[in-house]
């Protein structure tokens, strides 16, 4: 079950985050407008290479994401069992707040990426934001699976077995921006959308059977 309050309460603490978006996103907007220049000194780029490049900036994006606000395992287990709070419900709680503070942060830094190279993506609208939706929802649950429900307390594991993770959910993204025609595009979407529903089964299976 999702609670409000826990949702209210991880949007304001990214706000007070001295290493949250809201200083990566700058961070990510100053090698955006830098990476131009150094290519070649132009302010525009083959759309192969935008492409290519674009992806490597989603996955870059995702990884600062990820980690830049570890959960303490200790101290969230007591905060949960102070407020007699299940782990399903944080997980899910935690998820709808990281995709309000992910998802228009992403879909700004494809915004200015676009418009400070001079090039645009193939595909609809529709289709880009769908397939950024599933690429953050899938991201988000990842990570925090990583983070609340294995043993894995070291950073440099969980980023070695997550970031290839991260790279096949933006793999499956470079066909729709290449532009192909519509009935393709529906099909990786519908692919996409069964990934994601895979990623989440898999993920409240698990929630259920450790209650």
């Amino acid at each position: 079950m999702i609670k409000k309050y826990i949702i209210k309460k991880e949007i304001s603490m990214e706000f007070r985050n001295n290493t949250s978006l809201f200083l990566i996103t700058p961070t990510m907007c100053v090698l955006i407008i830098v990476f131009p220049i150094l290519s070649e000194n132009r302010f525009r780029i083959e759309n192969d290479i935008f492409l290519i490049v674009e992806l490597l900036f989603l996955i870059i994006f995702v990884t600062l994401f990820s980690i830049r606000n570890p959960l303490d395992e200790q101290k969230l287990v007591k905060e949960l069992n102070f407020g007699s709070i299940k782990k399903v419900d944080y997980f899910y709680s935690k998820t709808v707040s990281e995709i309000i503070i992910f998802y228009p942060q992403i879909i700004l830094l494809l915004i200015l990426f676009s418009g400070f190279t001079n090039t645009s993506l193939n595909a609809s609208l529709l289709h880009i934001s769908l397939a950024v939706m599933f690429f953050c929802l899938n991201a988000i649950m990842i990570n925090l699976f990583f983070q609340v429900f294995t043993s894995f307390s070291n950073r440099f594991v969980q980023f070695t077995l997550i970031v290839p993770i991260y790279i096949g959910f933006a793999i499956l993204i470079a066909p729709l921006w290449l532009g192909v025609n519509q009935e393709i595009s529906n099909i990786y979407l519908v692919m996409y959308l069964g990934i994601t529903l895979v990623v989440y089964a898999f993920t409240n299976f698990y929630l259920r059977s450790t209650k």
